[in-house]
């Protein structure tokens, strides 16, 4: 046991070093890298309030959440509505061209009175391209370009509605699992002392210490592991509604 539990303890050191360098990649004072130190822990008695607080997600409801305001969803808006207006110039250019021009005439155009309606110069100038194929095919273009971002539009609003509700009911999943943990927990440690003190009695064996202590190692091990987990969803749900949280800023 003993030998087993080291070798965890080992492994264990080891995925701690390389999380640490890992995270080392994001810490910067003064645009100068830092390295984490090992004598910085983790805070173990973070809530689930003080991380909803922190990433601004404590009042998010699914149900209410307006996906229009999304700000992938409002880019992709406004790519649509510019090609709107590309769809619009290139149907203007089927359209024939008139242009209109009218000119008068004076030998002194300094002087404000010299105009003469009878001296004048005016003209009509009418264009329309024979075959159009070259603004047909624009169209065409722009018409299929618009189709595009659209289908690609309803697709990610539809995905991003999804993974907003798959990622509230792990989370409802994850308190009730998190519930029943901790229960579990509780219970293990109450028979470790139990058969501690009937250990003390002479009215147990080491070995069956032993048992109770390695189930309850067990049971806290899962508690951790589902506590990361929910932690590491809720991070998920941060980076789903793209917030940018005014802590940060």
């Amino acid at each position: 046991t003993y030998q087993n539990r080291a070798l965890s303890l080992e492994q264990a050191n080891i995925k701690l070093a390389k999380r640490r360098l890992a995270l080392s990649n994001f810490l910067w004072v003064n645009d100068v890298p830092v390295e984490l130190q090992p004598t910085i822990r983790p805070q173990t008695a973070l809530s689930e309030q003080e991380v909803d607080m922190l990433l601004e997600i404590e009042s998010f409801q699914p149900e209410l959440f307006a996906l229009e305001t999304h700000p992938k969803l409002r880019s992709m808006n406004f790519k649509i509505e510019g090609l709107r207006v590309d769809k619009r110039l290139k149907a203007n250019k089927l359209l024939p061209r008139i242009d209109l021009q009218y000119n008068f005439l004076t030998e002194t155009p300094e002087i404000a009175r010299s105009f003469n309606t009878a001296e004048y110069k005016g003209g009509v100038i009418f264009r329309f391209p024979l075959f159009l194929r070259k603004e047909r095919g624009d169209l065409k273009l722009a018409k299929l370009k618009l189709q595009d971002a659209t289908y690609d539009f309803q697709s990610t609003e539809l995905q991003l509605q999804n993974n907003l509700s798959a990622l509230s009911q792990e989370l409802a999943s994850f308190d009730r699992q998190n519930t029943m943990v901790n229960d579990i927990v509780i219970n293990y440690e109450t028979l470790l002392a139990a058969e501690e003190r009937k250990f003390s009695f002479g009215e147990s064996s080491l070995f069956l210490v032993n048992s109770r202590e390695n189930k309850l190692i067990e049971s806290t091990l899962k508690q951790n592991e589902l506590q990361n987990k929910f932690f590491t969803t809720k991070a998920k749900l941060f980076k789903e509604l793209a917030i940018n949280p005014s802590t940060l800023q």
